[in-house]
């Protein structure tokens, strides 16, 4: 017997399954997988050294639940290492270890008292698009309503408080900033225009900071402003997967206001047994050793040189940015027209062109409308290792294959 309704696969897990396959039958690495690839790097040595010595530690605490145990110590060094704000200073914000974001973010709605409508006059939830946008299918899950907050292309993508629906306030905005698939810093401007407007309303504010150690210089996260606002209920997201090239330890801090806090807070400690505790134990002592902030560095480093080697290649065969590179990991381009001089309709369409004519496997993004027309693009990251000659010459012999146009 089954409850669920017949629903959506995600974008990302399809491609992933048609990629399995295809490799399966002509051999590993035989796709060019600029889409959907993890970071093809690993931890840092002197961090895996560390896990390693906790997890053979014969001490019963390093493997027994830990609950809601999140050391301030732990929480405090991540947010700086993300934010450089040391929110000890601020009694009203307080935090919280997260393992597996995803499955996290599900307890936004719920912490917002989901399917609870007749309880509140704000009673569905706002995510930007195009977004890779997690909260959403859980909303779908849950039977809650959200909807769309658009962003344009015309407009850098820049959240944008008048492109917001005229109609009934939200109970939740969730954002991804910078965000996947769109990889532009937000301003202060930014967030105090949606701060405002939060408080206004009555508005619970989340940022999902996903790529934080990863972005440019200029990026402001939510954090800095939103402290000053001790009105405003908020929640900003930082992960170590892609600043650490850890995707698989799934370890998260939570920073937020403690009106949320206490909320959210409660329904993981009854429902979640907590992260692994020698994960806390090894990023404490990593972020205590010499060698973090430089290798933290070369990281971000090695992004900004990948994509400044395949944006002109992709370039070069007519594609167009559809935004500045600010965060640098991924690139978004807008949907082409025509693959040799066949007429593409749809971004599903120009995906499956592609995939089938040269393998190059990527990620569509599709959403917010501009007169009726809903904008389409392309999204690829720098998990391809551009550096490597012979990862070029593929790349480029496979492009040279097709004719893409607008």
């Amino acid at each position: 017997m089954k409850y669920l309704l017949e629903s959506w696969e995600n974008l990302f897990q399809g491609i992933k399954k048609l990629v399995r396959e295809y490799e399966l039958e002509n051999g590993i690495w035989s796709s060019l997988n600029i889409a959907v690839w993890e970071p093809d790097t690993i931890p840092p040595k002197t961090l895996r050294e560390i896990v390693a010595k906790e997890i053979l530690s014969d001490e019963n605490k390093n493997h027994n639940y830990w609950d809601n145990c999140s050391p301030e110590w732990l929480n405090r060094k991540l947010i700086l290492h993300h934010s450089k704000i040391d929110i000890d200073l601020y009694p009203h914000i307080d935090s919280l270890i997260l393992p597996w974001e995803k499955p996290m973010l599900g307890l936004l709605p719920i912490a917002c008292w989901a399917n609870r409508k007749e309880s509140f006059k704000n009673n569905w939830y706002m995510v930007n698009t195009p977004a890779y946008d997690v909260v959403s299918t859980w909303a779908w899950y849950l039977w809650e309503e959200s909807f769309i907050w658009p962003i344009y292309s015309h407009e850098d993508f820049k959240l944008k408080v008048s492109n917001l629906p005229k109609w009934e306030k939200p109970r939740l905005i969730v954002v991804v900033k910078p965000w996947n698939p769109c990889p532009v810093w937000a301003s202060r401007e930014e967030w105090e225009e949606i701060i405002d407007y939060a408080i206004k309303n009555n508005i619970r504010l989340v940022n999902d900071w996903a790529y934080s150690s990863v972005v440019h210089k200029n990026h402001i996260p939510l954090l800095e402003v939103a402290k000053d606002y001790k009105e405003l209920d908020w929640i900003e997201l930082f992960s170590i997967s892609k600043t650490l090239s850890a995707c698989g330890w799934r370890v998260w801090v939570a920073v937020w206001s403690k009106d949320f806090i206490s909320e959210l807070t409660k329904i993981k400690w009854n429902a979640d047994s907590g992260a692994f505790w020698p994960a806390l134990v090894w990023l404490n002592k990593y972020f205590d050793t010499p060698e973090s902030k430089n290798e933290t560095r070369k990281i971000q480093e090695m992004y900004k040189r990948r994509l400044n080697i395949l944006i002109p290649i992709f370039e070069e065969v007519w594609l167009k940015l559809a935004c500045p590179t600010d965060a640098w990991f991924f690139m978004l381009f807008k949907c082409p027209k025509f693959v040799d001089w066949e007429k593409v309709e749809t971004w599903t369409e120009f995906n499956w062109l592609m995939i089938n004519k040269i393998w190059l496997v990527w990620v569509p993004f599709s959403w917010s409308e501009i007169n009726g027309e809903k904008e389409q693009f392309i999204r690829y990251s720098a998990c391809y290792d551009a550096e490597k000659q012979e990862n070029i010459d593929r790349l480029k012999e496979a492009l040279n294959k097709v004719k893409i146009s607008y």
